[in-house]
């Protein structure tokens, strides 16, 4: 089994802006940047017949180009907040390409649990007694006038999601651009 989701990269330069952002935040435990992503669809454990499935049915989607912006900062979980994230401003052509790719995997055999989606970039996972929720809940109303410049997105990406002691790890097994097919992570079409 492999745990896996849709998901889209960051450029590098959206990240270094989240890095910044992170270390101005009373926090005690950090999302590497290297694991920054919007997550699409949660696909969870998955067997290889339902990867391939979901491949050949992804290497036929064409992916719309995407002008996304992160505004803001949020929380998750009203009275036990358990995740500080950048927030993806609304956007009509990521909503409908996400609610494509969850009719996708779910016709290749994935179950699904049922999720609005609200995009965000997760910045840290917070544990109860590792921050002090006041100081928290007014750096993130600080931080309300966040915001990075629009950034191009044209291409989704298949992770695996490996679970350490210290965290998950991620990384990209496929890449799905406008048109061109599957890209594998070292960059050679499939």
């Amino acid at each position: 089994m492999i745990r896996a989701f849709l998901g889209l990269e960051l450029p590098q330069h959206i990240r270094s802006q989240l890095v910044l952002r992170q270390y101005l935040l009373p926090l005690q435990r950090r999302i590497p940047p290297e694991n920054f992503h919007i997550t699409l669809v949660f696909l969870g454990d998955s067997t290889l017949p339902q990867l391939e499935d979901l491949h050949l049915a992804l290497d036929r989607l064409v992916v719309p180009a995407l002008q996304l912006q992160i505004t803001g900062l949020g929380l998750f979980g009203k009275d036990k907040p358990h995740n500080l994230h950048a927030v993806v401003a609304p956007d009509d052509g990521l909503v409908r390409l996400q609610a494509k790719l969850v009719t996708l995997a779910r016709n290749c055999g994935f179950v699904l649990k049922p999720r609005r989606f609200h995009p965000h970039v997760t910045l840290s996972y917070l544990r109860a007694g590792s921050f002090d929720r006041g100081e928290l809940e007014a750096a993130v109303v600080r931080d309300a006038q966040f915001r990075t410049e629009p950034f191009a997105v044209q291409e989704i990406a298949l992770f695996r999601s490996v679970l350490r002691p210290d965290g998950a790890e991620y990384d990209v097994l496929e890449r799905y651009g406008p048109a061109q097919g599957a890209v594998s992570a070292k960059g050679q079409n499939l």
